[in-house]
């Protein structure tokens, strides 16, 4: 169980980063409890384009450089397909990296989606168990954080298998 007051603690230090996720999506419903198997594979997908464009609608310090405010990002299932296939890949092959068993890399994995790229990233996340918990993750390092405000991206889409994620970003 853990220390309540440590837990107090990081919630507070959370929010006076400069990057804090706005309170309008800090919860879940109350009624709204996933199963156990929806906790392992599903993503929610307007709670996690709430986070994200949050983040960039404020603007953000991504390590030592700040991004002002960029425009929303929506959502692009073929993107998510991607992602769903590098996260499934991860947690069958018990391996964490953007380059995949076969050798491809996020371009080539977006590509086979069917979404023909002029731009586009990828951020991977490993050991978290909810949207807010590795968007929080991503924001802390500076190359994940720097996609997320990238002002090329148009569209994203995220997927988890367990706990590995993969959030792919996109512009045609």
């Amino acid at each position: 169980m853990k220390n309540p007051l440590f837990t107090a603690l990081v919630a507070l230090l959370f929010l006076l980063s400069s990057c804090a996720l706005e309170n309008s999506v800090s919860t879940y419903p109350v009624n709204n409890h996933p199963t156990k198997t929806e906790q392992l594979t599903s993503v929610n997908k307007t709670l996690m384009l709430q986070l994200v464009n949050s983040v960039r609608q404020n603007g953000c310090k991504c390590g030592d450089t700040y991004y002002p405010p960029a425009p929303p990002l929506v959502w692009d299932d073929r993107l998510e397909d991607a992602a769903q296939s590098h996260s499934n890949d991860m947690l069958q092959n018990n391996y964490f990296s953007h380059i995949e068993t076969d050798g491809s890399n996020g371009g080539v994995r977006i590509q086979r989606a069917g979404y023909n790229w002029m731009a586009y990233g990828e951020n991977i996340g490993m050991g978290y168990k909810t949207e807010r918990e590795v968007v929080e993750g991503w924001l802390k390092s500076p190359g994940h954080c720097k996609n997320i405000m990238n002002k090329l991206y148009k569209e994203m889409g995220v997927a988890r298998a367990g706990n590995y994620w993969t959030q792919d970003f996109g512009s045609r």
